[in-house]
């Protein structure tokens, strides 16, 4: 079937990867927000703590293929502590949470060049991505200048299902009105997005500028019909696939 259509992943995919670090400073930057504003008395143990149900919902996620968003977790962190959580207060906290994540975000080199070319093809571009806040894929794209080659722009968060689910794929594929066959799916990770996007009929290109570790698991049974170690080669993928 020809390709009509291009899916993209964005963490590790587009963007650098970040890791458990990182985490640990966004856990400490919002308990001393919470220290300064709404009256903590340990932000050493709000930030543990927060870290603690990030990481149990990160696993519960990965069981049972739905979002366990972080305004929820930052919720329950608030309430166990004894502190508001108000709409407004868990809006503003979310943003103070993700803020070094935002500030961090660095796209790999080619990523501008290839997205440009693949819409250049007449190819629709979508992303899906799995996060447990929408905003902050909306503010990492847009903050990167890449927010506009993307619709849809679909998240776990917004959607409540986490790839590799069949109908976070089937929401992109059905809002395009293409087959599962004329559309591919790129991302690192072997398990969300390249068996993912097998089990919903897709073509997949694995990116594999940083090797995802947790692809050790999956190697074998999520095969991904093409690999590129650059951005840059994606295009030229695509255009093999095409000729024949």
């Amino acid at each position: 079937m020809p390709i009509l259509g291009v899916i993209f992943d964005l963490g590790s995919t587009l963007i650098q990867r970040t890791g458990l670090e990182l985490e640990k400073e966004k856990c400490a930057a919002l308990a001393g927000i919470a220290a300064a504003r709404w009256g903590c008395r340990d932000p050493a143990a709000l930030a543990a703590r927060l870290l603690e149900i990030r990481l149990d919902a990160w696993r519960r996620s990965d069981e049972d293929l739905v979002e366990h968003p972080a305004a929820r977790s930052i919720a329950q962190a608030f309430r166990e502590a004894g502190l508001p959580t108000g709409g407004e207060i868990l809006l503003k906290a979310e943003a103070v949470f993700f803020e070094p994540e935002v500030r961090a975000s660095r796209l790999y080199p080619g990523a501008t060049g290839a997205l440009e070319t693949v819409r250049a093809m007449g190819l629709r571009v979508g992303m899906i991505s799995n996060a447990t806040s929408h905003n902050l894929i909306l503010d990492i794209t847009t903050k990167l200048g890449i927010r506009e080659y993307f619709d849809p722009l679909v998240t776990s968060a917004g959607f409540g299902r986490i790839k590799p689910h069949p109908a976070i794929f089937a929401h992109v594929l059905d809002a395009w009105g293409i087959a599962a066959g004329s559309a591919v799916m790129i991302g690192d990770t072997l398990r969300a997005d390249i068996q993912g996007a097998h089990e919903a009929g897709m073509r997949s290109i694995l990116v594999d500028i940083e090797p995802n570790p947790a692809n050790a698991r999956f190697d074998g049974p999520a095969t991904p019909t093409a690999r590129v170690t650059a951005l840059a080669e994606v295009p030229d993928v695509i255009r093999r696939w095409a000729a024949a």
